[in-house]
């Protein structure tokens, strides 16, 4: 979840500019060039095709032990992601994600909207992906990978989780990697908050903390799932799933904003 490098003529690039946008190092000795926006949208549209196929396939196998193996199964994929098309887009893979980072100044508005179309194109083209290689009742039985409050719980209780999970996620993404640019261990840590959101919430909302991965599944469960088959809760609370998580970075933003930020603090 790097920050993507700031939109602008592809040049030879210095480590000093890296400072100056807040991404990644990606400059060597030869020097390397940055990436168009056309290349970053592209990567975040296949970061979210990967995370929400492999998200919804996990759930076929995850009957004994299915928390422990979707917070696995979400966290090292989010991990691996990150660490490959880090340098790229800066691997945000979730809406709410690119929200927060715009919110706090390191990615332009303009960008942040062709950032979450990307992601949500993603997400439809995974959870299509999903249903090809799924029988139908396979298919059936995981609800198209969709993420559906439990019905022990109420709305609010959903909200609240999404909301306070995500707060987590991007105040980790926040201090991890966009004040610490270098820090190898980014990654790690963001995808281990991940796997233990989603072994603290799962049970209530399934941890989503990503609009993108509840989004495809939802669209394309609806289309393929028979209205006799599908679940009566796939869309009656889904609005949490978008309201939660983009409330948690806004406020996972402005709380860094004033206190923890390394320039510009409200509060030095």
């Amino acid at each position: 979840m790097w920050p993507p490098p700031a939109a602008r003529p592809i040049k030879r690039r210095t480590s000093s500019d890296d400072s100056e946008m807040g991404g990644p190092s990606l400059s060597n000795s030869d020097g390397l060039v940055d990436y168009s926006i056309l290349s970053r949208c592209a990567a975040e549209f296949f970061c979210v095709l990967i995370f929400t196929f492999a998200g919804s396939m996990q759930a076929q196998g995850a009957e004994a032990d299915g928390l422990l193996h979707a917070a696995l199964t979400h966290g090292f994929m989010l991990f691996l992601l990150i660490a490959a098309f880090g340098g790229i887009s800066g691997a945000h893979v979730n809406p709410a994600v690119t929200i927060g980072i715009t919110a706090v100044g390191k990615l332009p508005v303009i960008e942040c909207i062709v950032y979450v179309l990307s992601q949500l194109s993603g997400s439809i083209v995974g959870a299509t992906l999903t249903r090809a290689v799924c029988s139908y009742s396979t298919y059936v039985s995981i609800q198209g990978g969709a993420t559906i409050l439990s019905e022990a719980h109420q709305w609010y209780q959903g909200l609240l989780v999404e909301t306070f999970a995500t707060f987590l996620l991007v105040m980790v993404i926040l201090l991890t990697a966009v004040d610490k640019c270098d820090n190898l261990l980014a990654p790690l840590a963001i995808g281990l908050t991940v796997a233990v959101d989603i072994l603290a919430i799962g049970n209530v909302s399934g941890g989503s903390m990503n609009p993108a991965r509840s989004f495809g599944p939802n669209i394309v469960g609806s289309i393929f799932i028979k209205a006799n088959d599908l679940s009566s809760l796939l869309w009656a609370y889904h609005w949490i799933y978008y309201i939660g998580p983009c409330t948690g970075s806004i406020i996972a933003s402005i709380i860094y904003k004033t206190f923890f930020a390394r320039e510009a603090r409200v509060f030095d």
